[in-house]
């Protein structure tokens, strides 16, 4: 029959939109949750390009650190007194003679320098601070009064030196090691066994070598930071016997980022105050004493010789690396990370994905409470506003702080998607639903990032309390296949 044939095409369209109707009512809750998958994935881009931003701003911050401290002062790192003087020692070398051919020994004299350290040493340091401020970047800096007073024993180098052939005390000096010497802004007359006596630039020119200027400039441009710079002043040893000489001196610094003492002598004792409220102890050991205020912070160390890992005198091959293994050491304290927020920042970004997955999922449940859902193009605006958050962070971090940056750019998201939620659904009670969940995620968030510890178990729990509520808006989904 012709009219048979004429209604073929729209019986099969018809049964084919009835096919596709009774498939979206038995799968369509998959392929949604499905979508969302790929555009969470999708979401990776922008994250990572709002990632990218935050990296960018904390280079620059570190780049106005260097800078400050280039023009202030960097990190200091006090290193000493210890005396220096040179010494003859002699060696035998075994070799064959030129002219017979027979083995032969020759006695070679080698002029070199010995380092000693004190017996006693104590620093009293008092820190006061100020913060530089680059445009929108700001970082601490430091001005330190050091007081230093310590003994020197004169030794017999015969008993520890090997093949020992002179020592020229007469060319002895006591030398200070000074990490940053571009901040030196005073060093006072160092009085030793009663008399003053003026520093000096530089080390003495039998020592040149082993510090910063130089052979010993080579070495810092070559990476070897232990390397440090040094100031001077001749110190005779004649006619003092077994009384231990004392020298008492004092010097100013400014610097940033921290300041150290290196325990070179048997007993070494450090004192340090100032009006830094965020100090982080480093070295070891960390303070036996200290106290920490909103107005700054104390602290005191007393590092006994046995505990320092090498002797009292040095010579030979080994005054280079005991040099360098001192400049890298220390005991004191550095700024609290004072680029914190680019730090929570990028945690907060490698977090993003998560957070976005949990609210794509509780919007997916609040879907399932009503008729009406949200289509694909919603959940990408959605998505969208919330890889907008870190970049409002971030931007609003560098001028109000972390706290209130996050408090407020999370109210600003939350209000925004809530309202925007609530009139897609057309229920203002999902809008409040969506809020609440908003702030239970951002609060849990900002628990995480305050909480680098914690961090793992609070993610772990939201992702399993977010699977839990996709599990029950999802259990009755096939209840429409098995009615049918």
């Amino acid at each position: 029959d012709h009219r048979d044939l004429h209604s073929f095409p729209t019986r099969r369209s018809s049964d084919l939109r009835a096919w596709m109707e009774a498939f979206l009512n038995e799968q369509g809750g998959a392929l949604k949750l499905a979508l969302i998958g790929v555009l969470t994935l999708t979401l990776l881009i922008p994250l990572g390009l709002v990632g990218g931003v935050v990296d960018e701003r904390s280079w620059r911050h570190q780049e106005v650190l260097q800078e400050i401290a280039r023009q202030h002062g960097a990190e200091q790192r006090l290193v000493g007194p210890f005396v220096v003087v040179p010494y003859v020692r002699r060696t035998v070398r075994h070799g064959t003679n030129a002219v017979d051919g027979k083995p032969e020994e020759r006695s070679v004299e080698s002029e070199l320098v010995a380092v000693i350290l004190p017996t006693a040493l104590s620093m009293r340091a008092t820190l006061t601070h100020e913060v530089r401020r680059r445009g929108v970047y700001t970082a601490p800096v430091y001005g330190a009064d050091v007081s230093i007073n310590g003994a020197f024993n004169r030794p017999d180098l015969s008993k520890t030196i090997p093949n020992l052939v002179s020592v020229d005390w007469e060319k002895a000096a006591i030398v200070l090691g000074i990490s940053d010497l571009a901040g030196l802004s005073r060093a006072g007359e160092i009085v030793i066994g009663g008399e003053a006596q003026a520093f000096q630039a530089g080390a003495p020119a039998f020592a040149s070598g082993l510090f910063i200027g130089g052979e010993g400039r080579k070495a810092r441009q070559s990476g070897d930071h232990g390397r440090f710079g040094v100031i001077h002043t001749p110190m005779t040893f004649q006619g003092v016997g077994t009384e231990a000489l004392t020298f008492v001196t004092t010097v100013r610094l400014n610097g940033s980022g921290g300041v150290f003492m290196t325990p070179l002598a048997g007993t070494s004792r450090f004192e340090m105050q100032g009006d830094w409220p965020h100090p982080s102890f480093q070295g070891a050991p960390l303070p036996e004493a200290r106290s920490v205020t909103d107005t700054g912070f104390t602290a005191s160390w007393t590092v006994p010789g046995l505990a320092r890992g090498y002797g009292a005198i040095w010579y030979g091959s080994s005054v280079e690396s005991l040099l360098t293994e001192a400049g890298n050491g220390g005991i004191g304290f550095r700024h609290a990370r004072p680029d914190a927020f680019y730090n929570a920042a990028a945690r907060s970004v490698k977090y993003g994905v998560l957070f976005v997955t949990l609210t794509f999922l509780a919007c997916f449940v609040l879907e399932r409470f009503g008729g009406r859902q949200l289509h694909t193009a919603q959940y990408g605006l959605v998505g969208l506003s919330l890889a907008l958050f870190y970049l409002l962070l971030i931007a609003l971090a560098e001028h109000i702080g972390l706290f209130w940056a996050y408090l407020l750019a999370a109210s600003v998201i939350a209000g925004m998607n809530a309202a925007y939620i609530g009139a897609a659904l057309a229920s203002w009670r999902r809008g409040f639903g969506a809020a609440t969940a908003l702030a239970l995620l951002y609060g849990a968030f900002y628990v995480m990032l305050e909480s680098e510890d914690n961090a793992l178990l609070i993610g772990a729990g939201l992702l399993l309390i977010g699977l839990a509520m996709g599990m029950a808006a999802t259990v009755r989904m096939g209840a429409a296949k098995a009615k049918a």
